[in-house]
């Protein structure tokens, strides 16, 4: 399987092409090849000197881009990200006979400052040139390749490493040590985190940061748990270098009561955030009279209007209508439904937009069936009253407010899980399962979302489009979608130069010397405008 969305100049592979170099003679005289990974198991880079080696690798898709992971291949030196040591898979203990004729060598690379698996060396020789130094020599190098590291390590890295031995005291308490590039976790915060909660906690650290104050808020973990978190910001020079978060699971206290029942979810729609089950709560108390569900345009008011039916019919009548019918049609319309003499549910959508005359009327109507068999539900982007001016608002007492996606962004995983089914059923494809990976949920978390979950399903739409891939990552998002979510608030025609570097990078699958030519600027200066723009090219998420 081949990657298009990946960067083939990392910091990764910068270090090793350097350390390989002073290693030139040696693989010179080898008869082998060696590969880089990634820590996914995507090839980033290939030094074969043997001619019989290289056709049989490239025979094999185990070239540049291409992935090589167990997933992929089955059982080879490729094993080593997932086990974190050494392996050495010699001729016919390979899982594919294909495979027989060689023998592989891999070893992770541990990244000295945050401890985590950022890729593999892996030597590649034909089986009957099997040597027993071969791994011992692919460990050699990944020593150096570590070292490499650790000189290289950025100042904020060592900033940000030295705020985390300074707070990591309680081992028993989760402890978070992040910037925009590296996280780093104690023990109890890597078994409570999933990759998922990783990649938000950034965008939480960061409006937490950009809000002031340090007071603990609450957040949503991907697996429901609520925790109060403490963000401390770090600072070198009075830059931001990142920060430290103190985590803790809020744990509701016991009292001499029964404890409350879990509030029921509202039907099928996603959601497990603060401020998605205090909608759920709400409408659970709601009864069976009249509701007003407001919210922002796209935020999902008559899917929570459907649910709230409880399985009655429902009709939905529209506002908007009003202006183009008529009042006296649209009133009629409305009149027929509300006289059903059977149990039902009428949706008065955008009640907001109707004029003065054709509200008041409505209102009366919608008042002189308060004990009859039909329950009323209103939509509107807001209840207030403006006065005399929306008459039909005052007919509802109970008012649920649905948030915005902005203000929910931990249902994010749940929310692209949930729009991928249909997704696929709109573009009259066979639904099949698909996984949102973190870098992906991370650079949607960046956008402010105006047209909230309406507008997130037209880009899970437009991603569905054309990937047919098990799996999404931020290079599989549209291009306008990671040049916006870019760190740095652009505008004008930095947006267009943001969207055109992105679109000749993914072009050029991450050649930036492609992209340069492609976009007819040097090198240098595809660099400079990166940096200057906030597009951050050492992650997938940029």
């Amino acid at each position: 399987m081949r990657r298009t969305a990946i960067d083939l100049e990392s910091q990764l592979t910068t270090v090793v092409d350097a350390v390989v170099s002073r290693r030139d003679a040696v693989l010179e005289q080898s008869m082998c090849g060696l590969s880089l990974t990634d820590g996914e198991g995507t090839v980033l880079r290939q030094w074969v000197r043997d001619r019989r080696i290289g056709r049989w690798l490239e025979r094999n898709d185990i070239v540049p881009t291409f992935v090589v992971d167990e997933t992929s291949v089955g059982t080879t030196s490729g094993m080593c990200l997932l086990s974190g040591k050494p392996t050495m898979v010699r001729g016919p203990e390979h899982f594919f006979e294909k495979y027989d004729s060689v023998t592989s060598a891999g070893v992770p690379v541990v990244h000295p400052v945050t401890h985590r698996v950022v890729g593999s060396l892996n030597l590649t020789s034909r089986f009957e040139d099997t040597s027993p130094v071969l791994l011992s020599w692919a460990m050699d190098l990944v020593r150096d390749v570590q070292c490499a590291f650790q000189e290289s390590a950025t100042r904020r890295e060592r900033i940000l490493m030295n705020a985390y031995l300074s707070e990591n005291r309680d081992v028993r308490h989760p402890l978070v040590a992040l910037n925009e590039q590296t996280i780093i976790t104690n023990a109890t915060a890597a078994r409570l985190l999933t990759s998922v909660d990783q990649a938000l906690l950034w965008e939480h650290t960061s409006r937490a940061i950009h809000d002031g104050g340090q007071e603990a808020r609450r957040l949503v973990l991907n697996n429901g748990t609520v925790v109060s978190v403490e963000c401390k910001q770090i600072t070198d020079g009075g830059v931001a270098a990142g920060a430290v978060l103190s985590i803790r699971p809020v744990v509701e206290r016991s009292t001499r009561t029964e404890p409350a029942p879990p509030v029921p979810a509202l039907g099928q729609l996603a959601g497990k955030g603060p401020r998605w089950r205090e909608l759920c709560r709400r409408a659970h108390h709601t009864g069976t009279g009249p509701v007003l569900v407001t919210g922002e345009r796209g935020t999902g008011k008559l899917a929570v209007a459907r649910v709230l039916a409880g399985g009655m019919p429902v009709a939905v009548v529209d506002g908007t209508d009003a202006a183009a019918d008529g009042g006296r049609s649209w009133l009629r319309g409305l009149e027929d439904h509300l006289s059903q003499p059977a149990p039902a549910v009428v949706v008065i959508r955008h009640c907001d937009e109707l004029d003065l005359p054709t509200s008041t009327a409505a209102a009366k109507l919608v008042r002189a069936c308060h004990d009859g068999p039909v329950r009323v539900i209103a939509t509107a982007k807001n209840s207030a009253r403006h006065g005399d001016l929306a008459p039909l608002l005052a007919e509802f007492t109970a008012v649920l407010e649905v948030p915005t996606l902005r203000d929910r962004l931990e249902d994010l995983p749940d929310l692209l899980a949930a729009l991928t089914k249909p997704a696929f059923e709109r573009l009259g494809r066979t639904p099949h399962p698909v996984r949102w990976m973190p870098d992906a949920v991370q650079t949607l978390a960046r956008l402010d979302w105006p047209g909230n979950v309406a507008s997130l399903e037209t880009v899970v739409v437009e991603v569905l489009r054309t990937n047919s891939n098990g799996y999404i990552s931020a290079g599989d998002l549209p291009v306008d979608v990671v040049s916006t979510a870019s760190r740095r608030k652009l505008a004008g025609l930095e947006q267009v130069e943001a969207t055109a570097i992105i679109t000749a990078l993914r072009e050029a699958r991450g050649n930036k010397k492609k992209a340069a030519d492609a976009l007819g600027i040097a090198r240098s200066t595809l660099y400079r405008k990166t940096r200057a723009l906030g597009i951050d090219l050492s992650t997938a998420a940029y």
